[in-house]
């Protein structure tokens, strides 16, 4: 009986880590810890996106970390760990809107970063006017880094 138990134990844990594993080295995890734009392109869905963000004025500036991702290094890889896994289950289950499209966390992140490379223009901006709610940049500005297809 005890024996069956530490087997169950083992499994229990070796079997999600190595799915875990695989997973990664299957999907070209370590791809995504560079900063080349081309492993945007790993997974189909965002395929579209590069294509776009190689037709728009802001490929001669900036690349796909330099929006998708803020803060000190620590933070910068501990959001692409969250958006690899949450990532990868949406892909997995085939839970996902296509084209594939931005929500709360990542659009904060890309919020702060369209504020730090253009903050004169913000405080130009009618914003700062009653009656703007909650809009953002992205609300009239969807096309500036992935040009419309």
């Amino acid at each position: 009986m005890k024996n069956a138990f530490m087997v169950f134990i083992i499994l229990l844990i070796a079997l999600p880590i190595g799915t875990s594993i695989a997973t990664f080295v299957y999907a070209d995890g370590f791809s995504y810890m560079k900063a080349d734009p081309k492993a945007c392109m790993n997974c189909h869905v965002m395929q579209s996106h590069f294509e776009a963000w190689t037709k728009s004025t802001h490929r001669a500036v900036a690349a796909c970390n330099d929006c998708h991702t803020s803060g000190n290094i620590a933070s910068k890889y501990s959001q692409k760990a969250v958006n690899g896994f949450l990532h990868s289950w949406a892909f997995t289950t085939g839970y996902f809107h296509e084209p594939i499209q931005i929500k709360g966390f990542n659009k904060r992140i890309v919020m702060k970063n369209c504020l730090s490379c253009h903050s004169q223009m913000e405080q130009a901006s009618r914003f700062e006017h009653t009656g703007f709610g909650t809009k953002n940049c992205l609300d009239c500005h969807k096309g500036v880094g992935h040009t419309r297809w």
